[in-house]
């Protein structure tokens, strides 16, 4: 197992992300929705290198961050613009930590919802 839990991802785990998101074929959107800025990807991509190279120092860059973390790699995947399914199955195979967390962010959503949902109906009949 790379890693137990969802402690901040570093370069030291780059060849396991890069192994997790080798379908991935837009790295430049991948590399949006993990937050990096697009001048960085647009120099990325500007200085020539072929695709599996700006793939890498996009994710170098991004495990450089010190936000960089398995759950936020599969909330990137998950996104429609991505759209690999297979591939968050694949980590979250590898991470059942990212499951529970999942199911936690889901269920505080939810809740938080219904809340605001019955103050506003609070509201409105006071």
């Amino acid at each position: 197992n790379i890693l137990v839990d969802d402690k901040p991802l570093t370069v030291r785990d780059l060849v396991p992300v890069l192994e997790a998101t080798i379908e991935v074929t837009d790295w430049c959107i991948l590399g949006l929705k993990l937050g990096l800025p697009f001048h960085l990807l647009e120099r990325i991509k500007c200085d020539g290198r072929n695709v599996q190279d700006c793939q890498r120092i996009m994710t170098s860059k991004w495990l450089d961050t010190g936000v960089a973390s398995w759950s936020s790699l599969v909330e990137a995947l998950k996104s429609p613009l991505i759209n690999k399914k297979g591939v968050v199955k694949q980590i979250t195979r590898k991470h059942p930590s990212l499951n529970k967390k999942s199911s936690e962010r889901l269920m505080s959503q939810s809740h938080d919802t219904l809340s605001n949902s019955l103050i506003v109906m609070f509201v409105v009949l006071a």
